[in-house]
């Protein structure tokens, strides 16, 4: 032992005479695992000891033992010791040289490499000490450098030389010519032997040739040693010749040629153990070049090789006599252009994903420098000559391809994946392989079925394979005379080895042949699936080999599917297979469906595994078959852009005409890529709101398992998810609305479950979980939209109506009928689905626990800190609003003993659910409904509970434990309370009248052919369908109104006998009145307008019933006085609402009572009622004297008292900065707005707070609220009166005016003159101040016209401009000749005017200088009579009209006035024609003059007219003031004229009106004198009669540039002076008969231009 290993110890040490004694006894055993045992055993020794964990001298020892052998234990088995030794210092060689290598580089490796190089070169040194080992065997297996280390050579480079001088010398020295024994005839003895030898077989019983003995294999060996020794031949030459034996007869003799090779010296007697323990052949290198010889042949050939090849490949390979990495670089393609074919694969899979489909545009080229595009011209084809062609031939066959598929044809799965290795993405580039992977898969998978698939499966899957195959035979044996031929019993098939692994256990009935592939030990090395945990470990990595295309194997999907089944069904005897089979779902079975292309039986077989999954594994497997698959392999993203290219070009196309054609179509995509599909829906939905009604009608072609893939993506867009990695999306605006898309969603949830008849299990399970959440107020709007649809329900909020809350009360077909939705796609579901709904609703009480989970909700906002009051009371509407309607869809949809099963009763509520008593008895209402209902008939017991209430009355009474609730009012009377509705309390005889009239009526027009029913042209069987369901409706009504009078009748009789009981102490009346709030009143009233109303049927019910020691006046004083202050504080907006319905009627009663004594006495005081007694005694059954009732009187005063509260505490409200105040302020002003306010100090009061609010508010929700709140108190106010009229009281006298002394002349003529003159002051001023009202009025009015008629003028003008262009040389033509005769007609009528005037001068100047004198005044009475007169003194003062007005605004009659206000010129009577007058002619110039110089202006200013509309004020009116003197200069011409030309004072009157009616043709009047209103006020006639159009038309210019061809032909009569109140309205009517829209703007403007005149006049004045 050296002195290095003394002090070392050695971890794996074993004495020497256990471990030899151990081997020995392993040698012993008669067994074929013996020389696996010893080489491990040797392995491990020299391991251990090149690693240093065993000593040297130890190794060296029991090595050299084992080799010898000296007692000859190993020679009786023949075990090569020392070989085995041998070959393991070999491996320890190799190992040495590739540390050895290493270290260079890595410093850290020297070590480790010092000692493993010491213990090798000590072991052989001490091995060749022993003689064990030779310096020979040494010099063969080891390489140099260890060789040089050991001593065994003295020089290493001499000995390299030496060996290679050796190797040149046997491999590559050229041999002697030798003509006796040349290899010619070598050859040919040798195949001549082996072609005999291999022929001469013998035959089996049907004549068939068997494969060679493997008894004659030695035989075979020694003749070709023969040969070879013999003639002396190349080994290698020979070994080529066997491998075209065994390529020949490859298909018989495989097994022969296989086990000759191996035997052969040709294979190295060398074997190794692999990992396993199996004995391996060391493969062959040569024997992969002979292979290589041959393929570079069919390479230059161009020629592919036979299948024979490859298979003779494989074979070999799989009996390990090759290596896949010796052949493989003899295969085309080589593995630069399988690289660069893989990277072209991969850029066109990418360049098809990134890239959209173009449509035609697609075939354009990019835009020119000029714009234009060229179309993209196709590059020809190149013209291919035979030449070429030959000189461009290539090898087409793929050898990497037909080797992996002959390695999978005979079953080698280990090599394969070596292959795989190499090539990657091989089976994805060439699809073909799948089939034989498939294959393989579906013989694993055999005992599988055999094991777990139920025996009745089984059989019936057998019967249809035996259906099938006689299907197939019969139409095999079928001709043209016999088609229907009989079927042998047993058909003899020619059996044929084909090498074509797919056509196995396949038949050709046409030849009559069975193919059988020559390979049959191709299933020995497969792992076959025994027990469920084979699916993941055995068969799941050997599917993972052909990717996820296992669509193409139908059967094996059937089979996979029917174990899967199978063990689902046996679950209980594989208590783990469930993993197991999610795997398989997942790996497998999904993806089948997305590749399969629309395959519906693929998809509905897997279906039927799925379903019986909970759930959660499906939407778990959902979840990630929509996001992790597809991004899995290029091939996933490619299948998911195609298909989102699909989808979202049908959406494209989606309509409302075409809407079942796309459906169809999405159907399609859905069936295999449903998650894809529906995702690009939903997201088109969410951006596109019009999309969803069309979208929920065309999923109606889906199958069960897209409608439940449907569901899992629904509830992933619910959520708000866009995806991994990105942000979620915000369910509310910032407003707190929903957001868009959660609302498009919303529609499109309750669309497809109505409409699709789809199970709504997933809305309902998101909805219990999400309500969980103290943030799902936003989701409530899915099941608002849920239950609209579905049960038809829609949330009205305040929206009800007065007949609507009355129907509430009536039978159910009123209530359906009033509350029936308008939009159909609100209508109410079938039944079918309705009935789907109650199951859904019903299964694990989903439906009770939303509801139970709504009110929590509600209790979590209620209870929120730091959050404003306005978001609150916002949270809080919706969800009460929200509970309403699903209770209402509970109540429609469970009737009876359903709803009794679904709901539990009270105690259990307020116990286990910790309810409010409220909610409990809420929700127990139909409970009691039904009971009522049934037990109606049970008897009344004075004294007793009536035994409908008893049960729960008993109940209550544990529950109402509050100590001073029981001691006010008892259980009876709350459950009574909570538990009637107004049905039971109320009949609306009326409206049940109301509905059976109009029934009756609609059958009448329906039997009528004249009636208004069949004016549209309605077919006959429609009327008959409307007959028939109106004469069903009557009927029903005829029914229930007498059932409801004798519902009522009996509920009031249970009343009366209870009600003695219900309030027992009389001495706490404030106390009662306000737990009766507290617990009833107001709970309820809040609830929803039909308890509103039923609280006020029940209150005045109590009233009028009498009640015991109730006080109606103290209710009344307590709602109105005390608890509205409070209410509009606490009460969220719709509370509210719903609460001043209450509140409303309430104070429409006392309004009632107040207009009407006898009433008010009928009502309040009646009969002995008690409810309104002021004084109360203690003891209550004394008759109430008259004294202690209120008496009308003191009602009004009451009521006056109460209106003051309401009045002070809507004040507060509104003058309150709490916007939360305000609104629910003006939710009761609008309320109460027909009875309250009523006096006019209160009215005025808040008119001015709200007119305040409408302009100086900054909230513009506020604002809003203001402005309209004006608009509609403004037709109440003529019904307010004074506060002492309010109280009945008489109004105090008007103070006396005070007495002015004045000092007057003491004459009477003076005194009559001051006396007249000051009256007549005062009626002119009086007169004037409402001329000036009206005028401004009328200006108003007319700026509104032009600013109307402004914009329709400017796009005249542009068509005007177009025909003046086009006529322009006609006019010249005739202006022309116009100015000549024109001038000449001018002096004429000159000369013969001014003849005139001196004449009318001379007459009347007396008269003219009385009616022009200062001094003189015209009396009221005088104007009336000279109508014309006053009308030219005001055309007089008033300036003229605008130019531009002139052109925008025409005088003619219009649409917007009716015939009566103008008639046409045909309609007024004839006279004879006048003789013509100067001072007409006068007239008629000046304006045409006038009217040629402001049409040549407008025209020129048209442009620019606009841009001075939109100026600033100051500027307009600098502009109108500019324009006014224009306008007063060109009168004042006119008038010049026409006062040198007057005759006589009627002519001069008439003349003068003249110029007025020609002025207002020239132009619209001004603000003054050509106003039409100011004409009718002062009843002379409207200067629209008879008018023509605006002086801007060709034709009117025309007709002017001739007077003298014009004729006045109206009556010179004076007109019937018309009330002027008439022309205010018909001014109106001419207003209104515009648009909404455009009155809407007309009265903005209007108020902008009165806020400007005001800030005008009041800049004047300063």
């Amino acid at each position: 032992m050296e002195s290095g290993q003394e002090n070392k110890s050695f971890t794996k040490e074993i004495r020497y005479e256990l471990e030899y004694e151990a081997i020995r006894l392993a040698a012993a055993k008669q067994d074929d695992s013996i020389k696996n045992e010893l080489r491990k055993n040797i392995s491990r020794i020299c391991n251990e000891t090149y690693v240093g964990e065993r000593s040297i001298d130890g190794f060296v020892k029991i090595a050299t033992a084992i080799i010898k052998d000296e007692e000859g234990h190993f020679q009786q088995s023949e075990l090569p010791t020392q070989t085995l030794f041998i070959n393991s210092l070999k491996s320890e060689d190799v190992d040495l040289e590739v540390l050895r290598e290493m270290k260079e580089g890595m410093s850290q490796l020297v070590p480790e490499y010092n000692l493993k190089s010491q213990n090798l070169i000590k072991m052989i040194k001490g091995l060749v000490a022993t003689d064990a080992i030779c310096t020979g065997l040494c010099k063969m297996h080891l390489s140099s450098q260890l060789l040089l280390d050991t001593g065994i050579i003295a020089n290493k480079l001499l000995f390299e030389r030496r060996l290679v001088r050796l190797n040149t010398a046997l491999l590559y020295k050229q041999m002697k010519y030798n003509l006796l024994r040349e290899d010619i005839e070598g050859y040919a003895s040798l195949i001549n032997d082996l072609t005999n030898l291999s022929i001469n077989n013998e035959r089996d019983d049907k004549g068939k040739l068997e494969p060679i003995p493997m008894d004659k294999i030695p035989n075979f060996l020694k003749i070709i040693s023969a040969r070879i020794g013999v003639f002396y031949l190349d080994p290698n030459r020979v070994l080529d010749i066997i491998l075209d034996f065994f390529i020949k007869q490859l298909t018989i003799n495989y097994k022969f040629w296989v086990e000759l090779i191996k035997q052969s010296g040709w294979i190295q007697k060398i074997t190794h153990c692999d990992y396993d323990g199996v004995e391996k052949p060391n493969p062959s290198a040569i024997m992969a070049q002979l292979f290589g010889f041959r393929f570079y042949n069919f390479h230059e050939q161009c020629k592919p090789a036979p299948k024979e090849v490859y298979l003779a490949i494989a074979i070999l390979l799989k009996n390990n006599i090759m290596l896949p990495g010796d052949i493989l670089p003899h295969l085309r393609p080589y593995p630069e252009e399988m690289d660069e074919q893989k990277t072209t694969y991969f850029a066109n899979m990418n360049k098809e994903i990134k890239s959209n489909s173009g449509g035609k545009l697609a075939t354009y080229g990019a835009l020119g420098e000029e714009g234009a595009t060229e179309k993209v011209k196709r590059a020809a084809a190149p013209v291919v000559t035979a030449e070429k062609v030959e000189e461009k031939q290539e090898y087409k066959a793929n050898d990497v391809v037909e080797l992996v598929k002959a390695l999978l044809s005979v079953g080698d799965i280990q090599n394969f994946q070596l292959m795989l290795t190499e090539y990657e993405k091989i089976i994805e580039m060439y699809p073909q392989l799948e089939y034989d992977i498939y294959r393989i898969c579906d013989v694993v998978l055999q005992p599988a079925y055999d094991a777990f698939v139920p025996e009745k499966t089984k059989s019936l899957y057998q019967h249809f394979n035996m259906l099938s195959y006689q299907s197939k035979v019969k139409s095999a044996l079928s001709t043209q005379d016999d088609l229907n031929p009989r079927i042998p019993t047993e058909i003899k098939l020619k059996r044929k080895l084909v090498t074509d692994a797919l056509l196995n256990d396949t038949q050709d009935l046409q030849k009559m042949e069975r193919y059988v592939f020559f390979y049959k030990e191709w299933k020995d090395q497969l792992e076959y699936c025994e027990i469920p945990e084979h699916l993941t470990t055995r068969f799941m990595p050997l599917m993972r080999l052909a990717g996820y295309k296992t669509y193409l194997a139908t059967d094996l999907v059937q089979k996979l599917v029917l174990i899967v089944s199978g063990l689902i069904e046996r679950e209980s005897e594989f208590p783990d297979c469930r993993v197991h089979c999610i795997n398989m779902l997942r790996e497998f079975l999904l993806p089948a469906i997305s590749f399969s292309e629309g395959n519906p039986g693929t998809m509905a077989s897997i279906w039927e595994i799925l379903c019986r999954f909970s759930f959660q594994e499906r939407y778990s497997l959902y979840g990630e078959w929509g996001s992790e698959f597809y991004k899995k392999t290029i091939e996933a993203k490619l299948l998911k852009a195609r298909t989102e290219r699909s989808v979202k070009y049908v959406m494209r196309r989606v309509e409302k005409n075409n809407i079942r054609r796309c459906g169809r179509d999405i159907g399609k995509l859905a069936h295999s890529n449903p998650m894809v599909v529906f995702n690009v829906i939903l997201d088109q939905v969410q951006n596109f709101d019009n999309m969803a009604p069309l979208m929920a009608d065309a999923c109606r072609y889906l199958g069960d398992f897209s409608y439940d893939v449907l569901g899992y993506v629904l509830t992933e867009k619910w959520t708000g998810s866009q995806g991994p990695g990105r942000v979620t999306k915000m369910k509310q605006n910032d407003d707190g609305m929903p957001a868009t898309w959660l609302r498009s969603l919303s529609v499109f949830t309750g669309m497809l479950f109505k409409k699709q008849d789809i199970d709504s299990t997933p809305l309902l399970r998101y909805l219990s979980y999400r309500l969980r959440e103290d943030d799902s107020v936003a989701d409530l709007i899915l099941l608002n939209e849920f239950v609209t649809k579905m049960g038809g329900i829609e949330i009205l909020g305040s929206a009800c109506t007065d007949d609507q809350i009355t129907a509430a009360g009536c039978s159910d077909f009123l209530k359906a009928e009033a509350f029936s939705p308008i939009a159909a796609d609100n209508r109410r579901a079938s039944r079918r689905v309705l009935n789907r709904l109650k199951e859904s609703l019903r299964r694990n009480k989903v439906g009770f626990e939303i509801l139970v989970l709504l009110y929590r909700l509600e209790e979590t906002c209620t209870a929120e800190i730091g959050v404003p009051a306005s978001d609150r009371c916002f949270k809080l509407d919706r969800i009460r609003q929200t509970q309403i309607q699903y209770f209402e869809l509970l109540t429609s949809l469970f009737e009876g003993d359903e709803y009794n099963n679904l709901v539990p009763n009270v105690d259990v509520l307020v116990r286990d659910y910790r309810l409010p008593l409220d909610v409990a008895m809420n929700f127990n209402r139909p409970k009691t409904k039904y009971k009522i209902a049934t037990e109606i008939d049970t008897p009344i017991v004075d004294g007793e509970v009536w035994p409908v209430f008893k049960p729960l009355t008993e109940t209550v009474s544990t529950i109402l434990n509050d100590p001073p609730v029981p001691s006010m009012f008892t259980s009876e009377f709350y459950v009574i309370f909570w538990s009637l509705s107004p049905y039971d309390i109320y009949c609306p005889v009326s409206h049940y009248e109301a509905a059976m009239k109009r029934h009756t009526e609609t059958i009448r027009q329906c039997q009528d052919p004249r009636s208004a029913f069949f004016v549209n042209g309605r077919p006959v069987p429609e009327a008959k369908k409307a007959e028939r369901h109106a004469q069903a409706s009557l009927e029903a009504l005829q029914q229930d109104l007498p059932r409801h009078k004798a519902h009522v009748q009996k509920v009031l009789a249970v009343l009366e006998s209870s009600v003695s009981r219900w309030f027992p102490s009389s001495m706490h009346r404030v106390e009662l009145i306000n737990n009766i709030l507290q617990h009833c009143l107001l709970p309820r009233s809040t609830q929803s307008e039909s308890d509103a109303a039923f609280c006020f049927e029940f209150s005045m019910l109590m009233h009028r019933m009498n009640t015991k020691n109730f006080s109606s006046l103290t209710l009344i004083d307590k709602i109105l006085s005390e608890h509205l202050a409070v209410n509009l504080l606490a009460f969220s907006e719709y509370e509210t609402t719903i609460h001043s319905r209450f509140l409303f009627k309430i104070l429409s009663k006392m309004a009632s009572w107040h207009t009407d004594e006898k009433y008010y006495l009928k009502q309040a005081q009646g009969e002995k009622l008690i409810g309104f007694q002021k004084n109360w005694s203690s003891n209550p059954s004394e008759n109430v004297a008259k004294e202690d009732l209120l008496s009308f009187n003191d009602f009004q005063r009451v009521l006056a008292k109460w209106h003051l509260r309401v009045y002070n505490v809507l004040e507060q409200a509104l003058q309150s900065d709490e916007s939360h105040l305000i609104k629910n302020a003006f939710l009761v002003l609008r309320q109460f707005l027909p009875h309250f306010p009523a006096i006019i100090e209160n009215g005025e009061a808040i008119a001015a707070i709200i007119k305040k609010l409408s302009e100086e508010e900054a909230r513009a929700n506020i604002k809003v609220l203001a402005r309209s709140y004006i608009g509609l108190i403004a037709k109440y106010k003529t019904k307010w009166v004074t506060k002492n009229n309010f109280m009945g009281l008489k109004e105090p006298a008007p103070p006396a005016p005070p007495v002015e002394i004045k000092i007057t002349p003491n004459t009477r003529e003076s005194s009559s003159r001051t006396r007249s003159d000051d009256r007549e002051e005062s009626s002119r001023r009086h007169d004037d101040s409402r001329r000036d009202d009206t005028r401004r009025d009328d200006a108003r009015r007319d700026d509104t016209r032009r600013d109307d008629t402004r914009r329709d003028d400017t796009r005249r003008d542009d068509t005007r401009r177009d025909d003046t262009r086009r006529e322009e040389s006609r006019r010249d033509e005739v202006r022309r000749e116009e100015p000549r005769r024109e001038d000449s007609r001018r002096d004429d009528s000159r000369k013969e005017n001014e003849t005139r005037r001196e004449e009318f001068s001379a007459k009347q100047t007396p008269s003219s200088s009385k009616s022009t004198s200062p001094t003189r005044r015209t009396s009221p009475t005088n104007e009336r009579k000279r109508p014309r007169e006053t009308e030219t003194v005001r055309n007089a003062k008033s300036p003229r009209p605008n130019d531009s007005d002139r052109r925008r605004t025409p005088v003619s009659s219009s649409r917007r006035s009716s015939p009566k206000e103008a008639p046409s010129r045909t309609e007024t009577p004839y006279r004879e024609l006048p003789r013509r007058d100067p001072a007409r002619e006068a007239i008629r110039d000046a304006a045409r003059d006038t009217a040629a110089r402001d049409t040549t202006a407008s025209r020129d200013t048209a442009a620019s007219r606009d841009t001075a509309a939109s100026r600033d004020t100051t500027a307009s009116r600098d502009t109108t003031a500019s324009r006014d003197t224009v306008r007063e200069s060109s009168r004042k011409d006119v008038t010049s004229r026409i006062s040198t030309t007057n005759p006589t004072s009627s002519s001069s009157v008439r003349v003068e009106e003249r110029s007025s009616v020609r002025s207002s043709r020239i132009g619209p009047p001004s603000e003054a004198s050509s106003s039409r209103h100011e004409d009718r006020h002062s009843g002379s006639t409207s200067p629209s009669r008879g008018t023509k159009r605006n002086l801007d038309s060709e034709r009117d210019r025309e007709r002017n540039e001739r007077p003298e061809k014009r004729r006045d032909i109206r009556s010179e009569r004076p007109r019937e002076e018309r009330p002027r109140i008439e022309d205010r309205m018909r001014d109106h009517r001419r207003m209104d008969d515009r648009r909404p829209t455009d009155r809407r703007i007309d009265d903005r403007r209007i108020d902008d231009r009165r806020d400007r005149g005001r800030d005008h006049r009041s800049s004047r004045r300063h």
